[in-house]
């Protein structure tokens, strides 16, 4: 059995310009592995309309913070009316994505409960519950600041990526 605790609310932002699409990818699995995440695909999904490609990319970021606790940080990037440009620069062509981009992260720490025992009977489970609740509480709230600084650092990373794209292809 799973418990969440959601510690970070929506965090968002926007972008509509000029960027590469793979590079976004990139960035984001760069960042996953130099915190030592490891990443879980959710969905990617693609429709193409006329006004160009819909992407749709939800992944979650997970980290084991001790044995009975692991922290999520889940990462849904909507990029809407892409189109593949072509810019001149320094006298060479370069291909790249136009397009809008909504960004939203999350963060959750999970709590699992172990073992069997604590399945048997109803009456272990709920005293376990409660124990979870009101007394251990204390010493997981540590947690909730290490789950929180890493989604806001993610989502300053992104916003910086993104800002500086404005500029890498103007």
């Amino acid at each position: 059995m799973v418990e969440k605790k959601q510690v970070l609310y929506d965090l968002r932002t926007t972008y509509n310009g000029p960027f590469a699409v793979e590079d976004f990818y990139a960035e984001i699995d760069k960042w996953i592995r130099e915190k030592g995440f490891e990443k879980e695909p959710k969905k990617k999904m693609e429709h193409v309309t006329k006004n160009g490609k819909k992407i749709e990319w939800v992944i979650e970021a997970h980290h084991k913070l001790d044995d009975l606790h692991h922290g999520v940080i889940v990462i849904r990037a909507l990029l809407d009316n892409v189109r593949e440009i072509v810019i001149q620069r320094e006298g060479k062509k370069i291909r790249v994505n136009n397009g809008d981009v909504l960004i939203s992260i999350d963060g959750f720490i999970q709590s699992h409960i172990h073992g069997s025992f604590y399945q048997a009977k109803p009456i272990y489970y709920f005293i376990r519950a409660l124990i979870d609740k009101f007394v251990y509480m204390f010493w997981s709230f540590k947690y909730e600041g290490e789950v929180n600084s890493d989604g806001r650092e993610l989502f300053k990373r992104i916003t910086s990526f993104l800002n500086l794209q404005k500029y890498k292809y103007q």
